[in-house]
């Protein structure tokens, strides 16, 4: 048996019954907010908006048995729609959907590579700023795109928002009056709804409440609606798989991939900042890997983690991932018995729920403290949005963020942060900052260890480890906050442990969690220094550097 088969049966065995009920009501909660937003999303991918629920039921279903996590919600994004349709604007109208297709199975394609290959450690290179910018200029242009179904105006696609605010302009003679109404009336009754004391669904009673005013008013026959479903269409089949339409899309399907998976990197931080549950990274990539080419099967477009939809799915209280199968099975019983109803939405009331997205993905307050923070990170941000907004495709404002980042990670990094810590039993934290020349000899020296300690780091971490103070009956490094650890950097310490030990004198380590334990423990760093003087953290800052401090301490009075 197979360890994901095991996962999944474990998942089953060990359920709680007592989970099912907020597991039921998240999934709900979810899939309220997923309906209409799915749609919506759809219809920046170039798509009829019914895909986007065929892609958020099959989505959520793959995700249950492939993903790790309980909070993490998958489906169609604003940014991943925005890539899609980017990198597929020189496609023929008529080809256009089958491109999705093959687009969609190929990122997943890359993304199981990318799992596979341990690129995870790469793509969190990429970083805050280039995120920011990337996220502000799609939600511009997003913004701006949908302009034309708000107003009724019908245009020749087109990914440069400038271009497109000028064919607006040249039609402005042509908006239709209904479709501007209808649009507006759904933000401002949206809008009002957010605002209520109670606990809602706002995209979800916005669009049934304009798509009751267009059945009552007979305003279909004015303005565009997304119309009958096509059920044909939600059914098992294979991409075209044709080498040189593959050949020609690969680049396309790449950036597409790297988009999906930076999105899922940000989800994946800022969620585990919340809860206690430690993801891999590779393995989610992984996963998603799968999910989009399963998603292809069933004529779906490429989907990530979703920020909003996670959020609700914590916030209403999951404890499982059952509540994002829950969220796929209720979008299904939705189009099975709501048919009649899914036809009558109107397009411009799904582009002026884009409108409202759009306005919530532009965060101006990290926007300014990006501007106020170094010359480095507001160059970063103000060249990754320019790009964004001006390049023909995002791919290219994707692959000039990943430079930049790795250029500014690699500059960063070729600079070890080894800092002088010790013991202060009358401070609060026990644990204070100190000068080298300030330890005494019969205490500990505590080296603080920050940042990454890659290959670009190993000279410069050797270089102070070796002129670092040698007063003091041993060293105590602490390693908590060392976000990357590589050979070239460990054979360095292991050097400097062989040093401190052949003069008797003694190493602990502490700030250990169980992912540095193991590359300590295959690299040969806990044999060295011995079991007894590994620490690991906990809830309490510094804690386990006081353990050491208090154990080498007793070792020392024993010793006397």
């Amino acid at each position: 048996m197979d360890k994901k088969t095991q996962n999944i049966i474990e998942t089953i065995y060990n359920y709680k019954m007592s989970n099912l009920k907020p597991d039921i009501f998240s999934g709900l909660s979810v899939a309220a907010l997923s309906i209409p937003q799915n749609m919506a999303y759809a219809l920046i991918a170039g798509l009829n908006p019914v895909f986007g629920l065929y892609t958020s039921i099959i989505s959520k279903i793959i995700s249950t048995i492939t993903g790790r996590s309980s909070y993490i919600i998958v489906g169609p994004t604003n940014l991943m729609a925005m890539a899609i349709a980017s990198n597929l604007s020189f496609v023929d109208k008529s080809q256009y959907f089958q491109m999705v297709i093959l687009l969609t199975f190929l990122v997943g394609i890359f993304q199981i590579i990318a799992g596979l290959f341990q690129f995870g450690s790469l793509v969190k290179y990429v970083s805050y700023p280039v995120i920011v910018g990337l996220t502000t200029g799609a939600a511009i242009i997003i913004g701006v795109g949908q302009l034309k179904n708000i107003l009724g105006i019908s245009l020749e696609r087109s990914y440069n928002i400038f271009i497109e605010l000028f064919n607006i302009f040249n039609k402005i003679s042509s908006i239709n009056i209904v479709s501007l109404i209808m649009g507006l009336v759904t933000v401002v009754i949206i809008l009002i709804l957010k605002r209520s004391k109670y606990k809602i669904p706002s995209y979800l009673l916005g669009i049934i409440i304009t798509t009751l005013i267009t059945i009552i008013f007979n305003l279909d026959i004015y303005i565009n609606t997304v119309g009958n479903l096509n059920m044909e269409s939600f059914k098992i089949s294979m991409p075209i798989l044709d080498i040189e339409t593959v050949f020609n899309i690969s680049t396309k399907a790449l950036a597409v991939a790297i988009v999906g998976l930076i999105q899922t990197l940000a989800v994946v931080k800022s969620i585990s900042s919340r809860t206690d549950q430690e993801l891999d990274l590779n393995k989610e990539f992984i996963s998603q890997g799968i999910m989009n080419m399963g998603v292809s099967f069933f004529n779906g477009f490429a989907s990530s983690a979703s920020f909003t939809n996670t959020y609700a799915n914590y916030q209403h209280g999951a404890k499982t991932r059952i509540s994002q199968f829950v969220s796929g099975i209720s979008i299904l019983i939705f189009i099975l018995f709501f048919d009649f109803l899914i036809k009558f939405v109107p397009i411009t009331a799904l582009a002026g729920l884009v409108l409202i997205v759009t306005y919530n993905m532009v965060y101006l307050k990290e926007i300014k403290d990006l501007i106020n923070a170094t010359k480095a990170d507001t160059l970063i941000f103000i060249i990754t949005f320019l790009a964004t907004i001006s390049s023909p495709r995002i791919e290219y404002a994707v692959y000039l963020g990943v430079v930049l980042s790795l250029i500014l990670v690699l500059k960063d990094s070729t600079e070890a942060n080894v800092s002088h810590m010790k013991y202060d039993e009358d401070s609060h934290a026990k644990i204070v900052a100190t000068e080298p020349e300030e330890v005494r000899d019969d205490e500990y020296i505590i080296l603080d260890l920050v940042g990454d300690f890659t290959f670009s780091a190993a000279d410069s971490l050797k270089y102070k480890l070796e002129h670092v103070s040698e007063a003091g009956c041993g060293y105590i490094i602490r390693i908590r906050n060392i976000d990357n650890m590589d050979i070239t950097s460990i054979n360095e310490l292991k050097k400097f442990i062989k040093k401190v030990q052949d003069q008797e004198r003694e190493v602990l380590i502490s700030g250990v969690n169980k992912n540095k334990y193991i590359i300590l423990k295959d690299l040969g760093i806990i044999q060295l220094v011995g079991e007894d003087n590994i620490f690991f953290e906990n809830d309490m800052i510094l804690s386990s550097t006081v353990n050491a401090v208090e154990q080498a301490e007793n070792v020392n009075d024993k010793n006397k």
